[in-house]
């Protein structure tokens, strides 16, 4: 394989998926958006790839609202994200710079905001993910994603958590 070809699929959020991409991912929900609640999501990952991927992948994911993406690079920046507004989701790698999403999760925890978190991961590191999961995360997924997978899980962790104090109706 050639060099450009290595770097072009790192860099295809497309080919990190399985077993299909963002693009060609059929939603379990389609309806159009029915309840005018807009669901806030934080995405918390310094890979722009992965970033665009999820953030492709909530505009496609409807289960009969709307979403409203914001993101942040890594746990320091996520912190200020938090406490500027409320999410209902929050998205999260596990590893990052400055600030790892273990690190942030427990501050997450110790400010008492009890928004559904799921922990994403390309290191297979299992008692990390003990870790994760003791500390109060919804569902701990590793990368590459299986987008079916990710649709239920989120579908899940919205339907059990209260809603965002930011929650609007969809304009």
């Amino acid at each position: 394989m050639h060099d450009a070809q290595k770097t072009d699929s790192l860099q295809d959020p497309a080919k990190l998926a399985r077993p299909a991409s963002p693009a060609g991912f059929a939603p379990r929900y389609t309806a159009n958006v029915t309840n005018n609640v807009t669901k806030r999501i934080l995405i918390v990952d310094d890979e722009r790839t992965v970033v665009e991927m999820l953030t492709e992948f909530f505009k496609q994911f409807q289960h009969g609202h709307a979403y409203e993406v914001a993101v942040a690079r890594d746990g320091a920046d996520a912190t200020i994200v938090l406490l500027r507004g409320k999410y209902d989701l929050i998205v999260l790698d596990m590893h990052m710079p400055r600030m790892s999403g273990l690190e942030l999760l427990r501050q997450i925890r110790g400010l008492g905001v009890k928004v559904p978190v799921i922990m994403i991961t390309g290191n297979q590191d299992v008692r990390a993910a003990a870790e994760a999961l003791s500390g109060g995360v919804f569902a701990y997924v590793p990368k590459p994603f299986d987008f079916k997978h990710l649709d239920h899980l989120v579908a899940l962790a919205l339907e059990t958590s209260q809603p965002a104090a930011g929650d609007k109706p969809a304009s």
